[in-house]
């Protein structure tokens, strides 16, 4: 059976017509200026082993994040199954899990993240997707209208109108559109580099034999001083050579040359890392996942919070109009803050709300690790025997009718 060849790109714009011609070839100019292009660092941030792993662990958490839509006033403007696409599958290439970390990061990679908004013909949302391109321009239409050119690695560009599209952004600063890039952090991250690379050459030159070939008598041409060398070398690292010992005449004597590689110590190790932990805002021990109840709502207030906040704002202001966000319609991203904590901390809470009926049974389970019951009883609320409705109260103290 031949194999049809798919194109990514269409999969994801579709096939509608992306012409410019309604686009001048002019940039927008901003307040800051005509620096209206954006490019992702190519050999920058992602590339270094101690940032990945500080971006792995925001965008690990970030992804546990539940988004939801939250209704207000029902209006018949909503397009599309936001609340499913959202918290189940935003395209179909990914699940939420996903989804969140690629976003968030690339956000933390490049300073920017964008998001598309796939839509069928009839205005219907039918896809989230993040979208990564080199080079990111911003264009302005025939009746002023802002767009951001798209240029990927594979020569495709793609424009659409900016307000269109969901953007996140950090250090958020010099420029009125895009953050401010991880430049400032290459010095750290070529250290980093640099002492990674020094380790694994320091353990290369010291498990190997260095010295001289040293001839007492001979006056030996050029050539047949190399053709000498190589035969010792190749003789004492044969692989069939498993005593490691090699043979010379009375007429030559091998001294061994002992280098010392220079390498930093644990102590300067740590501060290279942790200026980069530091830039980003994240302790050792959260990368580590050694953390204790106070060091990750540390984490979580710090980081993680002022994500979900952006998310939401981001999210609720592209997907919905202004009438529908004024009847209540928004996106929030929700987290378990108790995920993390003690038990005793878990227990205390549920005395705590259960006798003011604050929470479901299965909402319950959930804080103390415990699978859903779902139907019904899950659904049931929580409240102490002690508590009773107080349309009730009167009727049940004088023993009244039931």
């Amino acid at each position: 059976m031949k194999k049809e060849k798919r194109n990514l790109f269409k999969f994801i714009f579709g096939n509608k017509s992306n012409k410019k011609q309604n686009i001048t070839q002019t940039q927008f100019q901003l307040l800051s200026g005509w620096n209206t292009q954006f490019s992702t660092l190519q050999e920058g941030t992602y590339n270094s082993k101690v940032a990945r792993q500080v971006i792995d662990r925001i965008a690990t958490h970030c992804a546990k994040l539940v988004p939801k839509h939250i209704q207000g006033n029902i209006t018949n403007n909503i397009k599309g199954d936001i609340d499913f696409l959202l918290s189940n599958q935003p395209n179909p290439l990914m699940n939420t899990f996903d989804f969140i970390y690629r976003m968030i990061s690339l956000l933390y990679t490049d300073c920017n993240a964008f998001v598309y908004i796939a839509k069928d013909r009839s205005g219907f949302i039918t896809g989230f997707y993040p979208v990564l391109a080199t080079t990111y321009e911003l264009l302005q239409g025939t009746d002023g209208t802002m767009y951001l050119q798209f240029d990927f690695v594979n020569g495709q560009t793609y424009t659409i109108p900016y307000l269109e599209l969901i953007h996140l952004r950090l250090f958020y600063n010099r420029n009125d559109v895009f953050g401010t890039s991880n430049r400032v952090l290459q010095t750290d991250l070529n250290t980093a580099d640099t002492v990674s690379q020094g380790i694994d050459k320091a353990i290369k030159t010291t498990s190997n034999l260095k010295g001289i070939l040293q001839y007492e008598m001979a006056m030996l041409k050029n050539k047949d001083l190399v053709k000498t060398k190589d035969d010792f070398v190749k003789d004492f690292l044969n692989m069939d050579n498993e005593g490691g010992i090699a043979a010379l005449d009375a007429k030559a004597t091998f001294k061994e040359v002992n280098l010392k590689p220079i390498t930093l110590d644990n102590e300067q190790l740590k501060q290279v890392n942790y200026n980069i932990f530091d830039y980003f805002g994240v302790s050792e021990k959260i990368v580590n996942n050694n953390f204790t109840e106070e060091e990750w709502n540390a984490f979580y207030e710090g980081v993680i919070e002022s994500r979900a906040i952006q998310m939401g704002y981001a999210f609720t202001n592209k997907i919905f109009k202004k009438q529908s966000i004024k009847e209540g319609h928004k996106i929030v991203f929700t987290a378990n803050r108790l995920q993390y904590a003690s038990l005793s901390t878990k227990t205390n809470l549920l005395k705590v709300i259960a006798p003011w009926a604050m929470i479901k049974v299965d909402e319950g389970r959930e804080i103390l690790d415990l699978a859903p019951l779902g139907g019904e009883e899950g659904n049931r609320i929580l409240q102490s025997l002690n508590n009773i409705d107080s349309t009730i109260a009167n009727k049940y103290q004088v023993g009244g009718e039931e």
